[in-house]
């Protein structure tokens, strides 16, 4: 397949690399500060970032935000930051 071409996939349409450059453009808007959504804030440190992928990439975030929506700041005790 010619590069630039799209792939069936399970009746999907798959662009290879796409989710790299999804992920360099959510990666741009958190460091802009532009459509976060919620503050995590480990061990003093203050990070935002999106619901929605933080909901995608994790269990924990999913339920917790089913749970507690409204929560604008969500401090993650018992761990250490290594920023």
């Amino acid at each position: 397949m010619a590069a630039g071409e799209e792939e069936e996939v399970n009746g999907v349409s798959e662009y290879p690399g796409l989710y790299k450059v999804m992920m360099g453009k959510l990666n741009e808007q958190r460091q802009l500060d532009q459509f976060t959504d919620i503050t995590l804030i480990v061990d003093g440190h203050h990070f935002r970032a999106h619901k929605a992928v933080l909901a995608a990439c994790s269990q924990f975030f999913h339920k917790f935000f089913q749970d507690f929506t409204q929560e604008p700041l969500v401090e993650i005790e018992g761990t250490q930051c290594f920023c």
